[in-house]
């Protein structure tokens, strides 16, 4: 198929890739290495902003150790290209040799903006692909060279209603169309082009935690997990309150296990962030929501942020909500002065490093998650 028509292809987080000497297959619960977590693997997903700083002398060496004297890391995503910042080549090089079990990671994002004026209302720009698709393919090939292991994260999917898209679509319904589209884009042009430069890479796609929303954006969630060698799980909900999207914070373990019976055996793990949190112990509510669910893997999005001192527990002015959760009262154990020494000014990695000794103590006793279909 010739791509000719606006297409948004927000390829968030290709991530992901071992230094071109592990063999491809199917994800599976990676093995922590000794001292690390006894259930799961914990990564930090660095962007290309943040690749692109080290370059500083000694940046990437500093920030490390605060980090890792606060958070058991086993391994970091290393994002090559967002929008239109690339990153240096022979730098990723440095950087997957430094860091532990790097793996590569590459996000194309194309302008994502809120409407002014009306909150929570998002606008996608859609940018046209050449007919032969040769853009999407050099990018992928590029990440490929470096990395055996690539995630693509959930901004892929397509929204426009242009012309083109109403020619191309045919008979076929919206949901359809898009559908068949990004499986196409999905199949050829992402899967396709990183196999054809490096047939050990392993492309995982992220799905987020739209649901009910899936098929209208083009994820297909029955034949998508087919054409990626693994799928991961977006198990940020951040406040429920008072977000665009309003997510509850169960969707964190739900996501999973859905995900879960899409793939079985296949679903990475869960996925993060730090963002629209009130206080210290709805981060953390999150990162135990998601381990409980049995996940294999947690990524914390970003290095920036677990390297940044974490926010001390407010409200929002007006809100009836608590100050401070009680379930993780994790904030009381982020303060200056708390164990690690090294926690003087505690940071988000110290938040995620003691929600997840906690989770890990527990998580090794738990049977298998099992629910009732509904």
């Amino acid at each position: 198929m010739r791509f000719s028509f606006p297409l948004l292809l927000v390829t968030s987080a290709l991530a992901l890739s071992l230094p071109c000497s592990a063999r491809a297959q199917a994800p599976a619960p990676a093995a922590p290495a000794k001292g690390q977590y006894q259930n799961f693997v914990v990564a930090i997903y660095i962007p290309v902003a943040v690749v692109n700083t080290f370059a500083e002398p000694g940046r990437l060496d500093s920030e490390w150790r605060r980090i890792s004297s606060q958070l058991k890391v086993d391994k970091v995503y290393i994002e090559a290209h967002r929008d239109r910042v690339v990153a240096d080549e022979a730098l990723l090089e440095t950087v997957k040799k430094f860091l532990p079990r790097p793996r590569g990671a590459r996000r194309r994002r194309h302008h994502v903006h809120r409407r002014p004026g009306r909150r929570g209302v998002w606008l996608f720009f859609a940018t046209p692909i050449r007919p032969t698709g040769s853009s999407p393919k050099r990018r992928w090939k590029r990440v490929a060279r470096h990395f055996d292991e690539i995630i693509l994260d959930d901004y892929f999917f397509v929204t426009t209603k242009n012309d083109s898209d109403i020619a191309a679509k045919g008979n076929r319904s919206w949901t359809q169309f898009r559908l068949d589209l990004m499986n196409e884009v999905g199949r050829d042009l992402v899967v396709g082009a990183a196999k054809a430069v490096n047939p050990r890479a392993k492309v995982t796609i992220k799905y987020p935690n739209w649901y009910g929303h899936f098929a209208g954006l083009g994820f297909d969630l029955e034949e998508g997990p087919k054409i990626f060698d693994g799928i991961y799980t977006g198990t940020e909900t951040r406040d429920p309150d008072y977000t665009e999207q309003f997510l509850q914070q169960y969707e964190s373990y739900q996501i999973i296990r859905y995900f879960e019976a899409i793939a079985p055996g296949r679903n990475g793990g869960g996925w993060v962030d730090t963002f629209s949190i009130r206080y210290v112990d709805r981060y953390a509510e999150q990162l135990w929501d998601t381990m409980f669910a049995k996940a294999r893997e947690m990524t914390l999005f970003f290095w920036a942020e677990c390297s940044s001192p974490s926010k001390p527990a407010n409200a929002r002015p007006g809100s009836r909500r608590p100050q401070v959760s009680t379930t993780t009262r994790c904030s009381k154990h982020v303060r200056p002065g708390t164990p690690p020494a090294e926690a003087a000014a505690p940071t988000w990695a110290r938040a995620a490093g003691y929600a997840l000794e906690q989770a890990d103590a527990i998580v090794g006793k738990l049977g298998n998650p099992i629910g009732i279909p509904s």
